[in-house]
């Protein structure tokens, strides 16, 4: 039997009462083992309505999510395809229209799907943050046992929006593993706070571990208004600099050529996070991108070398065909 201390639920039971840990342990029998509420208690020397309760206490503060996704049709050819064009392990392309917000979805929800099974027992899974990477964490309903790890700061976020300490926060919680988070923004203002903030040895073992991760999962933005959260959240100038530079993308604060080339530019000396070394490192590198109008990013992040899986959208499939035509 395992053996938790926890508060005594009532009915005004607040949610820093309760063990989140034996939260955790219950949602995962329960929801990833099919144990019956009965086992459950059996085994955890409870009542089987304090369960219930505990099952209630979870969803209502958000330890899990329960959403249904209808299933959107992958294009096995097309996948085929743009892997071969593109070098890639493997490309999974979504067939899927509507609202940016409707495909960036489908993209999640897939690679959702296929993270499990790139994911080993025991591994190091980092991640950095996006709207995309945030929806396939809400999306996510098991993963083997493993490590999560934050590649870079967080952005500032409205009240209520997940940042990326929770995104690899929730991720934990999915594998039962433990999160390793950086507590800093992902750009600052100033070179030497950003200096002094890599050298937090909180921070700093965090990003070390970008060195040895099994796994990465990272979005892809295109370097232009609309496209990239790290463009609305830094100065003109730096995005000016960028651009002049010859940036198409940005990977985690991180810039790109055309050609897949890093692009020096101030941006480097204020970003929190790993670097693009680091980031070419994972055996398994995954990628998410949707909307024909990353798709140069999105062929600039494969010719760097950051992935080796790639999940987008049918339009943006074609479109990144149509780049790298070699007629």
């Amino acid at each position: 039997m395992t053996a938790y201390r926890h508060h005594p639920l009532g009915a005004a039971a607040r949610p820093g009462q309760v063990n989140e840990d034996l939260l955790a342990d219950i949602c995962r029998r329960y929801y990833l083992q099919d144990a019956s509420k009965i086992d459950i208690a059996r085994s955890l020397g409870l009542s089987r309505f304090k369960v219930a309760r505990l099952l209630e206490v979870a969803r209502s503060t958000g330890i899990v999510h329960i959403s249904v996704a209808v299933p959107s049709r992958v294009d096995r050819s097309l996948s085929a395809e743009l892997a071969a064009r593109l070098g890639l392990d493997r490309c999974v392309v979504v067939d899927t229209a509507g609202s940016e917000t409707q495909m960036r979805q489908d993209v999640a929800v897939a690679a959702a799907r296929l993270l499990p099974g790139l994911v080993r027992e025991g591994a190091l899974l980092g991640l950095t943050w996006s709207r995309a990477i945030d929806a396939m964490v809400t999306a996510l309903d098991t993963l083997p046992w493993c490590t999560a790890v934050q590649l870079s700061g967080s952005l500032a976020a409205p009240a209520g929006d997940p940042t990326a300490a929770d995104v690899v926060q929730r991720v934990a919680r999915v594998a039962g593993g433990v999160a390793h988070q950086v507590h800093a923004p992902l750009v600052v203002d100033d070179p030497a706070i950003a200096a002094a903030l890599r050298r937090q040895p909180g921070i700093r073992d965090t990003l070390q571990l970008a060195a040895r991760l099994d796994v990465s999962v990272v979005a892809i933005g295109a370097w232009r208004d609309g496209c990239s959260t790290v463009w609305q959240a830094v100065s003109p100038s730096i995005r000016t600099a960028g651009r002049r530079a010859g940036a198409v993308a940005e990977v985690s604060g991180r810039l790109l050529g055309a050609d897949g080339a890093a692009v020096i530019s101030p941006l480097d000396d204020l970003v929190i996070g790993a670097s693009l070394e680091q980031l070419r490192r994972p055996p398994v590198r995954v990628a998410l991108v949707s909307g024909p109008h990353r798709a140069q990013a999105a062929a600039a992040a494969a010719s760097a070398g950051i992935v080796t899986t790639l999940v987008t959208t049918g339009e943006t499939a074609r479109e990144m065909l149509a780049i790298n035509d070699p007629g």
